[in-house]
């Protein structure tokens, strides 16, 4: 699929990549289904409740890595969107857990799920120079 093929969304200049954003909601529904599991099958892990708190924030950081992969947009107006998005879903994921055996829905959680999205799409910013010089180098 060319860029041309892409569907647009929202605003003029926001664009979303097909093939990119199957990824994106392929992970957000890896999250889903996690969240989705009994606390007894979690307790089975072996991780203590501090390292599954934890792991809220590298699992929506990398959740928000791959949604601003497989969207097209100006910077600002890009960065904001997915963070937004990405913490809403993040409070969807914790009401969820209401209804799941074992498990409790958190204030706490959702805060370190808004913090993990802030650090990626921080990180995906800061790491934008080097994409933009491995793009023109390989040119």
């Amino acid at each position: 699929m060319s860029r041309g093929d892409s569907v647009r969304r929202g605003a003029p200049g926001f664009r979303i990549e097909p093939q990119r954003a199957v990824v994106a909601l392929l992970y957000m529904g890896g999250v889903i289904s996690l969240s989705a599991l009994p606390g007894r099958i979690v307790s089975r892990w072996g991780f203590s409740s501090h390292q599954l708190d934890l792991l809220h924030i590298p699992l929506f950081a990398g959740l928000a890595m791959v949604t601003l992969w497989a969207i097209v947009a100006p910077r600002v107006p890009r960065a904001l969107c997915v963070l937004l998005a990405v913490t809403l879903f993040g409070a969807g994921d914790e009401i969820l857990q209401l209804w799941v055996p074992g498990r409790v829905a958190s204030f706490a959680d959702f805060a370190r799920d808004g913090l993990g999205a802030m650090i990626g799409v921080a990180f995906t910013e800061m790491m934008r120079p080097v994409s933009v010089a491995l793009r023109e180098w390989g040119r």
